[in-house]
């Protein structure tokens, strides 16, 4: 099953790389076909809110509490090894709960080392508590020790810490904090970015909200434990999805500017289109920036070790969504807020540079004509012979119009 996923994944890898060398030779009309894309996003939002209310969220010791204990032990063991170990543990006064183990890759060089013992351990984390789903007392923590070192031999305790319900509970809220503040500051970022343009942060913000509950929900389809570095994953996703929608947006702004310079401001650019062109012109990009981050994540999860494996997992969903997200929700977002709203051009302001264009007298109105500022006249100097013009010219005054940077 373990090189069948592997290769599964492979596979996949191969078709979407022949897709997105298609890009190259053909235009797709993604935008005309968003409904479908909206259709697929929401069916896999509510199948992840229906799971995440049925079967909830497994919680971590970091979210529920509990005891950590940890040890170094003097000869290599294994995640299997310590485990079969705790299965033995028997207690007249309580009953284990939940375990969670780590282990060390490689022995470390024991910094305080004790007298005829070996100068180097392997790290062996235990993260459990008892059936109540209560922290260990510390007698019960000392005998969970002198339990696994009767079963995997002479070993160093190196620590005992208890994690309570209250800092499990600041631990919760400083994660949602986290990510609401995330969202929060790359709506302003992309507000100043795209010309005080509400609509892309709107998008983006949208487009990581579906990623973050996606990302959530198949956790809890999976059954996974939901922990601290689950939350760096988190964050990680949302930082690595806005930055793929920015891209495409850049490209959809300078299409617009380009357009705008070529058919003028007064008239009404076709925003589907361009953003259809936009996509398809950075597919390719985006294809391949996820592929490669995604080839590497892969490695992470399948060689990686079962430590690695919860957090490669967490990043392999969030990646994927982002990456679908950011080519076929984010743009169509776009269309959607601009079939109710159109773009316009932005006026002169301080964001943008001025360029000025000098307006001829002739096409000004005669209100304006009589109060447009008179240039000063050179008179021809007298020459011997007929003049070839009059000595004194018409003044062609005019006035000078600004124009604001186009976004």
């Amino acid at each position: 099953m373990h090189y069948l996923g592997l290769l599964l994944w492979i596979v996949a890898f191969a078709a979407v790389v022949a897709w997105g060398q298609t890009f190259k030779k053909r235009k797709y009309d993604l935008m005309g076909r968003r409904g479908v894309f909206y259709l697929i996003s929401a069916v896999l939002v509510t199948v992840c809110s229906v799971s995440l209310y049925l079967n909830g969220l497994n919680k971590g010791l970091d979210f529920t509490g509990g005891t950590i204990i940890e040890a170094g032990v003097y000869e290599m063991t294994s995640v299997k090894e310590v485990r079969e170990a705790m299965e033995k543990f028997a207690s007249e006064e309580f009953v284990l709960g939940e375990v969670a183990v780590q282990t060390g890759t490689e022995m470390v060089d024991d910094q305080k080392p004790e007298e005829g013992k070996p100068a180097q351990f392997q790290r062996v984390i235990l993260r459990l508590v008892d059936d109540t789903g209560t922290q260990l007392q510390p007698s019960q923590a000392e005998e969970v020790f002198l339990h696994l070192q009767a079963e995997l031999g002479d070993m160093k305790q190196l620590r005992t810490a208890s994690i309570g319900p209250t800092i499990s509970g600041e631990l919760t809220n400083n994660a949602i904090k986290a990510v609401l503040l995330a969202l929060g500051l790359q709506l302003i970022y992309i507000f100043f970015r795209f010309g005080n343009q509400i609509r892309y942060g709107l998008a983006a913000d949208i487009a990581l909200v579906h990623d973050v509950v996606i990302m959530i929900g198949f956790y809890s389809l999976a059954g996974r434990e939901i922990d601290s570095p689950f939350v760096a994953a988190l964050l990680t996703v949302v930082g690595y999805s806005v930055m793929d929608s920015v891209v495409i947006f850049d490209r959809i702004r300078e299409n617009i500017n380009d357009w705008w310079e070529e058919h003028g401001d007064e008239n009404d650019a076709p925003y589907e289109e361009i953003v259809n062109d936009s996509v398809n012109q950075t597919m390719v990009r985006s294809i391949n920036t996820t592929l490669t981050t995604l080839v590497t994540l892969i490695a992470i999860y399948y060689f990686g070790g079962s430590t690695l494996q919860n957090f490669a997992f967490a990043l392999l969903v969030g990646i994927v969504c982002g990456g679908y997200s950011s080519i076929f929700l984010a743009g169509p977002l776009l269309v959607s807020i601009n079939s109710k709203y159109p773009i316009k051009p932005v006026q002169a302001s301080s964001w943008g540079s001025v360029d000025d264009e000098v307006v001829p007298e002739d096409f000004l109105e005669d209100d304006d004509a009589a109060a447009a500022p008179q240039r000063p006249v050179k008179k021809a100097k007298k020459k011997d012979g007929p003049l070839l013009v009059d000595e004194e010219e018409t003044n062609t005054g005019g006035r000078r119009r600004k124009r604001g940077k186009r976004s």
